[in-house]
């Protein structure tokens, strides 16, 4: 993940390229020291990105490793953001354009996402965070362009977008036991994430004290449903809840004791002999009793 220069360098790495080739790598001009591992990101985000070759990263062509370090075939998804109004070398909207084409046309890239936010400029999704306290004399510090960002901006939702958008591809991409299902992205309709994906979020934003008194003033309070009640008794459920689900728990103990005596189970049957006594009553129905109204909703689907 990576911003202006550094969005330039994630692009570098997802694409596993280096200066003067990919053989360039492992070359060492000072020693003869065994180069470390290099970097092998399986999803990047670059955010306005500057100071990088799409036509040498990606596409049919690119010049950049083909395989992990394992050995196994390189597989990465790339998310890209642009601002439309953004005039830096290799961030503008014409670059996003070219950076799209040459992702399409790469082999090794899974998914890709590259959007243009309408109206925005150079370091819109970013420059807005850590902001001085106020009364701070360090208000534009860190706003010029050597770190990205060419002036203060009020983004409103697209900053909001853009992170959402960001933080959401990254845990997509970058699952390790779960596997990633659906669609790609790159095979949207109408391509409606890159280009029509918008938010209602207002720049003016609530305080937090104004939305804790307008939630507490517009409160409904409720009965709870004693018929989704946890498994087991609570300590922090006290009074209504927590006697019903006594009284449960008796007429369950009750039933299964008329079970185990009616089928003549004991502690005492040896594995086969208990077996057959379980399977007996499972067959006959008898446990089926077990099942109360409690634990079942109106559609008969049972909540554990």
């Amino acid at each position: 993940w990576g911003t202006c220069y550094g969005g330039g360098r994630a692009l570098e790495a997802a694409a596993g390229w280096y200066e003067g080739g990919a053989s360039s790598y492992y070359e060492d001009a000072f020693s003869d020291r065994r180069a470390p591992p290099h970097v092998d990101p399986i999803a990047c985000i670059s955010w306005y990105p500057t100071r990088y070759d799409a036509n040498r990263l990606f596409g049919e062509n690119n010049e950049g490793f083909r395989t992990f370090e394992s050995g196994e075939d390189r597989k990465v998804a790339v998310m890209a953001v642009f601002a439309e109004n953004d005039d830096l070398s290799g961030a503008t909207p014409e670059d996003a354009a070219l950076l799209r084409s040459r992702l399409e046309n790469d082999p090794r890239v899974v998914d890709f996402l590259v959007k243009v936010f309408p109206g925005q400029k150079h370091g819109f999704a970013h420059n807005h965070l850590g902001q001085p306290e106020e009364g701070s004399d360090d208000t534009e510090r860190f706003v010029d362009e050597g770190f990205g960002s060419v002036d203060p901006l009020t983004t409103g939702g697209d900053a909001e977008v853009a992170c959402l958008l960001s933080t959401a591809w990254m845990e997509t991409y970058t699952r390790v036991f779960l596997p990633t299902v659906g669609s790609p992205v790159r095979d949207e309709v109408e391509n409606s994430w890159s280009s029509t994906l918008e938010t209602n979020f207002q720049a003016e934003q609530k305080g937090i004290r104004e939305e804790l008194e307008e939630a507490i003033s517009t409160f409904e309070d409720v009965s709870p449903d004693l018929g989704r009640m946890s498994q087991s008794r609570s300590p922090l459920l006290d009074g209504e809840a927590n006697e019903a689900y006594d009284r449960i728990e008796e007429e369950r103990e009750k039933i299964k004791q008329e079970i185990l005596t009616k089928y003549g189970i004991s502690p005492d049957d040896d594995d086969e002999t208990f077996n057959a006594k379980f399977a007996k009553a499972m067959a006959d129905g008898a446990l089926d009793r077990l099942l109360i109204d409690a634990y079942v909703d109106d559609s008969g689907d049972a909540y554990w």
